[in-house]
């Protein structure tokens, strides 16, 4: 089955940045002049881009290869500083927002489970807006043999749950290097397992009636204040 990206700025950031695209279909009557870089275009109608995807398109359309994912051997032969482990996240647009807020803060390389979680996908691409690019997804049978692999090549772990452990995120002024920064499933959070093998546990501190944040915006207040804080040294 075929798998496309669209929209104007996705498709341009996949063409770009060098992402695998098969075919790039453009709206035959859009008034789009710049040259491309790219010698598989299609320009199709309007009725003939509304058959290949159901979402808004903006007249640009790539058919995309199967994502590649990295093996967990690049992190330390790139000698990485910031990891992201997500612990079963499966909501697509959750996993697209979370790709470009680690894409802003320079988590460039993002920890995802085998199993029971959601793969990189179109939808996935679409919502990152262009996030994806330059960022190494690894995908693991086990999250808990990722983190221990990952403690015993230097790296200290960060999860973020509310517990009798936890440390509030802002009375936090130094992360040690190189990090691993864990967030958990939309519903369950971080399994019991992974925190036990953390080395802290961080959480939000939260000022109104709701009970928790969207997975997507806590990781981004936490990597957010994880590189701002490393900048300040």
């Amino acid at each position: 089955m075929s798998k496309y990206i669209y929209g104007k700025n996705s498709v341009m950031d996949a063409l770009n940045n060098h992402f695998p695209i098969k075919k790039l279909f453009i709206q035959n009557n859009l008034s789009f002049k710049q040259k491309l870089n790219f010698k598989n275009i299609s320009y199709i109608t309007l009725q003939e881009m509304n058959k290949l995807v159901k979402g808004n398109h903006q007249g640009f359309i790539a058919e995309i290869e199967e994502y590649k994912y990295f093996d967990i051997g690049t992190i330390i032969k790139d000698k990485a500083s910031q990891v992201l482990v997500l612990d079963h996240i499966q909501d697509p647009q959750n996993f697209g927002a979370i790709l470009r807020s680690a894409n802003a803060f320079n988590f460039n390389y993002v920890i995802i489970p085998k199993d029971r979680a959601c793969d990189v996908t179109p939808t996935v691409l679409k919502t990152s807006s262009g996030g994806f690019n330059g960022l190494k997804i690894i995908k693991v049978s086990s999250l808990l043999e990722a983190i221990n692999f990952l403690k015993e090549n230097g790296f200290w772990i960060y999860s973020s749950a509310l517990n009798n452990n936890a440390k509030k995120l802002d009375d936090l002024n130094n992360f040690v290097l190189p990090i691993c920064l864990i967030v958990g499933n939309e519903e369950k959070g971080i399994s019991s397992t992974l925190l036990k093998n953390s080395d802290e546990v961080i959480y939000i501190e939260q000022f109104g009636t709701v009970q928790s944040l969207n997975v997507s915006v806590a990781s981004a207040i936490l990597m957010h204040k994880i590189k701002t804080t490393i900048n300040k040294k």
